[in-house]
Parts: structure tokens; sequence; C-alpha cells
């Protein structure tokens, strides 16, 4: 088993705990119909609270017993489909959070009472920061977007199984006792790296104001508005944790509780019935993250839990993959292999990468130019798929088994050998940008006329070029939203798509994902290079996937109305007729980060009604996120050439040494002289009037890698940092 899979249930066993400590602070673990007796029985025998009393006496947390464990199970099990639950008046929860193989080998390991009740005493109580008074976790007031800085604190390590050997016991000799596997913690570099954080919920709320209340306002003057609000479809293409999915439900299911109820305030377990239909028909979210993925669910099952009902099936709304690596409509898929697919990157052999151009572009010449048309035996599975989505939405979701069945009918038409087909044959484009081009590799690419011809029906993707492909696509989470979810492509896109995508600077782009990834998104996003900033993909993304009368909001890095990443993506969006209704062109972020941000809300609505800038209504908001009609881009000053310069890029920390290693590397070689080099910053401009820097770099220039293994101390160096 990986460390990951492991991680992945002792996660699912955490979310079990909390989900049962929030319903039972709730009351929300029997349905109106459980008599006091099975609600007393309960909180005296099996419940999660009873163990919470117990972890708070230390003389019982003895490490010889292991009964607390096996009753801690026991109780999971009352929440099980067809579990002991209905004999104590307890609907089943199922799903697959309390699935019986959800925590796969921890259902049948035992832990000691000291460890369990170690466990539960810290998720039961905490220290007050200011006075160290302790104080009781009140779950019944956890708030769900909390969840966000649990995701936050995911991405800052990653799991690792450690090998160590335990000393001989008298009488053994060296080597006699089996080693032991433990588990740990490494410190990981996910979340800095993609400057990916919790949203805090006052920049949640300006979002879904100047957006998704646009369109509720609209859906509330339509005959049957009930109906009208429960056909909005609202996604969050870098969901995390759901935290934004979930301030947008509530926006939601608030009025359709008004509108059911006609009352102004309606009670919770009128919002809970709304809410639930809200996240089961509205709601879609992806990440890269499956840990957020998962994570999410919790989350949005947890808000629209209603006591007798199961979880939600949601695997169909929420899902695992990369937003901005695939088609977003099956048009894109149409205009057949790209020739910057074989463009000549670091480490492939030039010969190579030129012979696959020549021969994709020879291909597409011999082409009629224009769409490739679907054959009609792919377009009859790709509507049969369509079909099966659609009768999906129709299935109730009121016991386990119904959700059973509803996943298995969602499986049955997801996992086909149709959908299996579609989606060999769409990750042949962009698997071709991942390959490396060597000599001894061209069995493994597939060109433009092969592709079409898999397209059009004429003959059945096989071999090792397309086994390639589809292994690429799974290692890489490649996400073709026309296939993932066909139905909202086949009513034009989503009403409203809400976001706080990662931030990572355009030149790191390919330090941090490789040099491939950088050039299929200046492939497929046009007009953009490699300045442009991560998340100007994700907001471009989503235009492709936004009706013409939807909006979208994003919280953005500020770069986002600066240089490239401006024109790349607000300039491109407004020249193609979108229309900005709000920003905020700088707000500090509140929550752990220390940055600013931007916010702002863009629409395809032509409809010229102004827009709200800095909370001040203006005519119009231009991508420089002012209000200024004659905005244009910077020219360049030719009186200044070669006066003013960026400098050297770095692409990684590995490059840079202390002083005490450059001194050695120069006293080893001289030749590293080279290469390492005393590097002047921004902080040594400001610093130091004589530019006196103290920081030092390894530089390779435009060195090949065969070139930079030259200079081996300072390669090993960097080598060992990077991996």
């Amino acid at each position: 088993m990986k460390p990951e899979t492991y991680y992945q249930h002792l996660l699912r066993l955490i979310y079990r705990l909390l989900f049962l400590l929030v319903i039972e602070e709730r009351d929300l673990v029997f349905p109106p119909t459980g008599s006091s007796q099975q609600r007393d029985i309960y909180r005296r025998y099996y419940s999660l609270e009873r163990l919470r009393l117990l972890s708070e006496k230390r003389h019982l947390a003895d490490k010889r017993h292991h009964d607390l464990w096996l009753a801690m199970l026991a109780t999971f099990r009352l929440f099980e489909a067809h579990g002991p639950g209905d004999k104590l008046g307890l609907a089943p929860l199922a799903g697959d959070l309390f699935n019986p193989a959800a925590i796969g080998p921890l259902a049948s390991a035992m832990l000691g009472n000291d460890v369990l009740l170690g466990c539960l005493r810290a998720l039961g109580l905490y220290q007050h920061p200011d006075n160290s008074q302790t104080i009781r976790v009140n779950y019944a007031a956890l708030n769900v977007e909390e969840f966000g800085s649990v995701y936050e604190g995911l991405l800052e390590y990653e799991p690792v199984f450690l090998n160590f050997s335990p000393r001989p016991r008298a009488g053994e000799g060296p080597g006699e006792r089996m080693g032991a596997i433990e588990f740990a913690f490494a410190q990981g570099d996910q979340r800095a790296a993609t400057s990916s954080h919790y949203t805090p919920d006052d920049l949640v709320q300006p979002l879904i104001k100047h957006s998704l209340d646009y369109l509720i306002a609209n859906k509330l003057k339509e005959p049957h508005p009930a109906k009208a609000l429960l056909d909005l479809r609202v996604a969050d293409i870098s969901c995390g944790s759901g935290h934004i999915l979930l301030a947008a439900a509530r926006r939601i299911a608030t009025e359709l509780a008004i509108v059911r109820t006609g009352e102004e305030q309606p009670s919770p377990s009128a919002f809970r019935s709304a809410i639930r239909d809200v996240i089961r028909n509205c709601i879609y979210g992806v990440d890269l993250n499956p840990l957020a993925v998962e994570l999410c669910k919790v989350a949005l099952w947890l808000e629209a839990h209603g006591p007798g009902e199961p979880l939600n099936f949601l695997d169909h709304h929420i899902k695992c993959g990369n937003a901005i690596i695939g088609f977003a409509r099956r048009e894109e898929a149409e205009r057949g292999v790209p020739d910057e697919a074989f463009a000549t990157m670091p480490g492939d052999d030039k010969d190579t990468a030129a012979l696959l151009r020549k021969r994709n572009r020879q291909e597409r010449k011999d082409h009629e130019a224009g769409q490739l048309p679907l054959s009609p035996s792919l377009q009859k599975q790709l509507d049969d798929i369509l079909r099966g989505w659609r009768d999906l939405a129709t299935l109730p979701e009121h016991t386990s088994d119904e959700i059973e069945a509803k996943k298995a009918r969602y499986l049955a038409f997801s996992e086909s050998e149709d959908a299996y087909l579609l989606n060999q044959i769409a990750a042949i484009p962009i698997a071709q940008f991942y390959l490396p081009k060597a000599s001894d590799n061209l069995q493994k690419f597939v060109t433009d006329a092969t592709y079409r011809r898999y397209w059009k029906g004429e003959m059945s993707p096989q071999g090792q070029a397309t086994a390639e492909a589809w292994a690429m696509a799974l290692r890489k989470r490649f996400f073709h939203w026309f296939l993932e979810f066909p139905e909202i492509i086949g009513r034009g896109g989503f009403d409203c798509i809400l976001g706080n995508p990662p931030y990572l600077g355009g030149k790191k782009i390919s330090g941090q994902y490789g040099d491939a990834v950088l050039n299929l998104l200046k492939t497929f996003y046009s007009n953009s290079d490699g300045g442009v900033d991560l998340v100007s993909y994700f907001i471009r993304r989503a235009s492709d996937l936004l009706k013409p009368s939807g909006y979208m909001a994003f919280i953005t890095t500020k770069k986002i109305c600066q240089g490239d990443t401006r024109l790349a993506c607000l300039e491109y969006l407004l020249m193609k007729g979108a229309r900005i209704n709000y920003a905020k062109r700088s707000i500090k972020w509140s929550g752990r980060a220390n940055l600013q941000v931007s916010l702002f809300a863009l629409t395809k609505n032509s409809i010229p009604l102004g827009g709200i800038l800095d909370e001040v209504k203006v005519d119009f908001i231009s991508s420089f996120l002012d209000n200024s009609v004659e905005s244009k881009s910077p020219e360049i000053l030719l009186e200044n050439t070669n006066l003013s310069f960026q400098g050297v890029v770095t692409l990684g920390p590995g490059f840079y040494i202390d002083a005490s290693q450059a001194k050695a590397l120069l006293e080893a070689d001289q030749k590293n002289a080279d290469v390492v080099k005393i590097i002047v910053n921004g902080s040594t401009l400001n610093s130091s009037p004589e530019l006196k820097g103290d920081q030092w770099i390894i530089s390779f220039f435009n060195r090949s890698e065969e070139q930079a293994k030259a200079y081996h101390e300072c390669y090993e160096i960097v080598a060992a940092t990077e991996s």
C-alpha cells in the first residue's frame, strides 16, 4: 500500500469522527420519529460524546486494552447501509464516507485505549492562546468553512513510510526481529508552490453579491421561482475544500427556503431541505488534489445533512482533475494535433522533434482546413452518455439503496466502453506535449493523420502510442469538460463560476510543472506567453465554460491587471465582448497569507449597466481595473533601449548557495567561476548603496543540461536540492 492510500484512510477516519461529533451536538442523528429511549441508548452506549467524556479522564488511557476502539467501530457500523442501526431507529448515512471499505485496513486494525483517547482529547479540547485555559470544542457551532484551514494544513505535508529496525531483545541476535514501518509526514511544498490558501469569507461574499445575486434576482421573477432557482448551475474550477461552493449553495438555498415556506426567516429544517436540494442540483466543483475533492464532499455532506437522510451522491458533481489541461468543448478536440506539441523542449532530441513537427505539419496541410467532424458512431456514443446524465438527475436520493442505485447507474455510463473510447481519443493531442522526443521513442507518438482517423471512426485506437497517451492522461489527470459534464456543455455552460484559483508567476510555471506544461498552456490559450500568471489560465478556462448570459467572479493576484497577465486575460476577454461589472483593485488578505489581492466580477452579458469600482459606481471598468476609457498598454520607450533589463530569473531555490559553499566550489575548481556568481537582487539594491550582495547563485545561463554536467560539483548541488 502506498503512503498516500494509507493517509486517505486515516483522513476518512477523521472525517467520520468530525461528522458524527457535529451531528450529535446539533441533535441531527435521529429523525423526528426517533423515540427518547432510542436516543438515550445511543447517547449512553454508542455516541462519540461518550468517548469524548472518557478521553477527559486520563486514568482510563490504558494501552493494554483496546475495547474503546472496538466500541467506536461498532458505532460506525450503525450508520452503514443495511447495518444494525435500524434496530435503534437510525437511518444509514452510507455513501462513500460510511461505506465499510472507506477506512480500508483500519477497520480490521487494533488501537490501544491510550492512543484513541489521546486523539479524541486532542479533537475535543484546546488551550486558549492568551490564558492557556483548557476549553471544550463546541462542535454544534462548527463553521463548515473551517475545513478550509484543514485543507491548507494538508498541503504543507506529504505522507511517507519510514522503515526502522527495533533493538534485539535479550537472547536475540542482530537481524532476528523484523523491521517495522512507521507512518509519518515530510514537509511538503504544494501550498507554497501554487499559493493555495483557504479563502476568508469576507472575500467570498463580494464575489457572490456581484455575480450570483444578479442571477438569483432574475430567477425569482420567473413564474415558478423554486424550479428556476434549482435550474442554476454554479461551479468552482479550483474548489479546494469547497468554501466558495458552500457560500453559493447557502445563498441559493436561503431564497429557495423563503419561496417554499413564504416566510422571511425559514426554519432550520426548511433551510436544510433547501440546501440539500441545491447541492444535489446546482453545485459543481473540480480540483487537481484528490484530498481537496474528498474534503469538499465532506463539507457539502455536513451542510446538507438532514436526520433520516443518507449522504448525497456527489461523485458526478465534485470531481478530481486538472481543470485547465484538457478540452472544454468538443470543438477544441476537433482541431486535431497542433504542431506545437512537437516543439523541442529541454532534453529533447532536436532531430526527432523536427521530424515529428514536419510530419504533423504536412498531415495537417493534406486535410481540408476547418473542424474535424466526429464520426456518427462516436456521436451516438456521446449522445448516449448525455442521455445517461439527464436520466441520472431524475433519480431519488432518500434512502441508502437509492444512493447505491444512483451510483451504479452513474458508473454504468461514465465507465462504459463508449466513455473510455472517447476519453482515450481526446487524450491523444494533449499527451503529445508531455512525451520526451527521442529517436527510440517514435513509436509512442500519434500525429494528426492517425488522430483524425480515430476521431472519424475509421480505425480504433490501439497500440503502444494510444496506450502511452492514456497512461499520461491518468497520471496528469487530464480533464475534458465536454465528457465529464456533458449536460452542462449541452445547455451552453455554467450560469456562474466563482473561485480563488492558484497563483504562480509565469516564469515559475515551467520550474514547478515542467516546460511541456508551459508550452501546452501557451498553445491552447492564445494571446499568452511565458510571462502570464497561472491564475490567468483558470480565468480563461472559466470563460470558455460560461453561458453567454452568465457571470464569473474571482479572487486573484494583483498581477491580473498588470503586464502580460492583463493582456492575456482581462484585456483578451474584454476584446471578446465581456464586461467587468465589479472590481476591487487591492485588498489585504485577511487569512494567514501575507498578500494583497484583487477581486473582480465579469459577465459576457453586453448590456451596458456600468459597474462598481472600489465601492464607487462607474460607467466603465477597464482591464487595468480602473475607469479610464483611454487606458491602453504601455509603449516601449526606444530611448531606454539597453538601459533597463530584467536580469536573471531563477526557477527554483536550489540554485541559491551561501558564501561558504561558493568559496568551496571556487577553490575546488577554477572553472566553476563560470557558473558560480554573486547575485544582486531587490533586497541588495534597497539596502546596500555599494551594491555589495552577500547571496550567491549557481547559474548555468543558456547551457544545456549536458553542458551543465561538466561543472560536476555545481550540478550535483542543484540536482540534489531540486529532486
